[in-house]
């Protein structure tokens, strides 16, 4: 037995068990306890895995979106990178070739497959971080979710949720083997320095009002001076 086979017997198992205690509860008219979420702090999405979420990598002139991008829109060859200023979001809207603004994120290989591609602008990206206040020697990695708009369904990222990587790894001793080894020291925002994240409430409220992305006070990346460029860059090998 394959071991996505025992974790579905398993969560089969524990699904029949909850399922056996509500009805003896009920039998017993004893209700189940109900619990707020009131006073619950949920942990950011980038403590945690982040290997197959949708994610754009920003260093100074290039940013790359990952492979999980690139299936969640397969077949799409070129975007529209907008920015909102105020609102701290990057956003990718899928377009056509033809489009005035349209760059190209995606190339299909071999005529067998699509991956994604490096975009270098250093005036585009250098406007990001000067919105950001972003280090200029870092990296930094936004992990995006689908939302609807005028324009169809777009990715957004959230600028100000950015994890930043020091440019240099940090020396440590491992407390097992004792050698010396090196480790890529990452930043997470400010706000989640005194606590475990935001609040359910907070959660809540803002997945509702994330449900739709109104576009209209984007910026597209058309006033460079310098023209945008793609290089190849096929793997997630990156934060």
């Amino acid at each position: 037995m394959g071991r996505d086979q025992e974790e579905l017997k398993l969560a089969q198992r524990e699904y029949a068990l909850i399922q056996e205690l509500i009805k003896t509860k009920q039998e017993q008219k004893q209700p189940l306890e109900f619990e707020s979420f009131e006073g619950y702090e949920l942990p950011p999405r980038t403590q945690f895995s982040m290997l197959k979420k949708p994610a754009v990598s920003i260093k100074y002139g290039q940013m790359t979106f990952n492979m999980a991008c690139i299936r969640l829109f397969e077949g799409v060859q070129y975007i529209l990178p907008l920015v909102n200023v105020g609102k701290k979001r990057f956003a990718a809207a899928m377009c056509m070739e033809e489009e005035s603004a349209s760059v190209e994120w995606a190339r299909f290989k071999n005529n067998e497959v699509w991956v994604n591609k490096t975009i270098t602008s250093v005036d585009f990206i250098e406007k990001i971080y000067q919105a950001m206040g972003w280090q200029r020697e870092c990296r930094y990695k936004v992990l995006g979710r689908i939302a609807n708009s005028d324009r169809g369904l777009i990715l957004v990222f959230d600028l100000d949720e950015a994890i930043m990587f020091a440019p240099f790894k940090e020396e440590y001793d491992d407390p097992l083997s004792g050698e010396k080894k090196k480790r890529q020291v990452k930043y997470y925002p400010d706000l989640y320095k005194t606590r475990i994240g935001r609040s359910y409430d907070d959660y809540e409220q803002a997945r509702q009002m994330n449900l739709f992305e109104d576009i209209v006070s984007y910026q597209e990346d058309g006033s460079s001076a310098q023209p945008i460029t793609v290089e190849g860059s096929e793997g997630d090998s990156y934060g």
